[in-house]
């Protein structure tokens, strides 16, 4: 077995000129990255006030409609109270039978 010259590897693991661009390269990738990663945070931040917000417009329908809710229940109420007071009126005059 023959082992292989380390100049040889060096030359694959760094295609670049120098370590200077190598440097430059890895720095304006790790800016790219940072970059990306402010940009998701602020996205994210900016999703999570969006969901915020939304809840509270669907807490204030849920409280409309219990309230329509309730005004329904009342008006189902006074109907039936008032078709039983049509009832009870008609039969204290006499009802079917005429008086």
């Amino acid at each position: 077995m023959t082992q292989a010259s380390p100049d040889r590897f060096t030359h694959h693991v760094y295609p670049f000129d120098d370590l200077e661009t190598v440097f430059r390269r890895i720095d304006a990738r790790i800016s790219a990255i940072e970059k990306a990663a402010n940009r998701l945070e602020t996205e994210l931040a900016v999703a999570e006030e969006k969901r915020k917000l939304i809840e509270q417009r669907f807490n204030q329908v849920d409280s409309r409609l219990d309230r329509i809710d309730g005004h329904v229940a009342r008006l189902v109420w006074l109907i039936f109270a008032g078709l039983i007071g049509g009832m009870v009126s008609f039969l204290m005059e006499g009802g079917p039978f005429g008086g």
